[in-house]
């Protein structure tokens, strides 16, 4: 009787897949664009999946490591917690070990407001803004979206800015971004435009190896 039981309670035992299974499985059903959307969501998705017989810290490990590779395929990233895109582009797209991140302004990524003021009103009158605040949040908004993929600003190699006003602005946006990149080196390139997109003083554009 004892071996019966044994061979039931074995029989209806589940079979489990591996962690590289469901990785693989969700990246190639959904693609990494929406993978790197919700990441963290799928990743912790696939850990209580393989968490089951391994238990629950080993599956949230297993959560983060799969949006970790997920994150590491070739293609787009998108950040929630970063400003919406202006256009048909993605926050970053990842090439190998290379990331370019796109050309990233001051705008809040909770409320779209312009942190710092907008430089013109809705008429194009020119209005008072404050370019420090604009570069401090261009900033952060780039840590955001290097977040996504376990990176951060140590991580980028070269910094492409723009600047509508040069001459107003080069000595307070230069001041801020010493504060984040004076020992970090990334080379730099920083032009000024006649205009951006919409209505901000400051944008840059990043490379990252990751």
């Amino acid at each position: 009787m004892m071996a019966e039981d044994e061979d039931e309670s074995s029989s209806d035992e589940k079979e489990w897949p591996s962690p590289g299974e469901v990785i693989d499985d969700l990246y190639d059903e959904y693609g990494n664009a929406v993978i790197s959307h919700a990441g963290g969501a799928i990743g912790a998705a696939a850990g209580a999946v393989v968490g089951g017989p391994i238990g629950g810290v080993a599956g949230s490990i297993v959560g983060k490591k799969t949006a970790n590779k997920l994150m590491s395929k070739d293609g787009p990233i998108f950040s929630e917690n970063a400003p919406n895109a202006v256009g048909a582009y993605p926050h970053a797209r990842r090439v190998g070990n290379l990331i370019f991140v796109s050309g990233i302004g001051p705008r809040h990524p909770e409320t779209n407001e312009i942190v710092g003021g907008a430089i013109k009103d809705e008429n194009g009158d020119p209005m008072d803004y404050d370019i420090k605040a604009q570069t401090k949040q261009v900033l952060e908004n780039i840590k955001s979206i290097l977040e996504e993929v376990e990176l951060s600003l140590s991580d980028v190699v070269d910094c492409h800015c723009f600047l509508v006003d040069m001459e107003r602005d080069f000595t307070g946006f230069n001041e801020v971004y010493g504060e984040y990149f004076s020992e970090i080196m990334a080379t730099r390139t920083t032009v000024a435009v006649r205009a951006l997109p919409t209505p901000i003083a400051v944008e840059l554009k990043v490379i990252v190896k990751g």
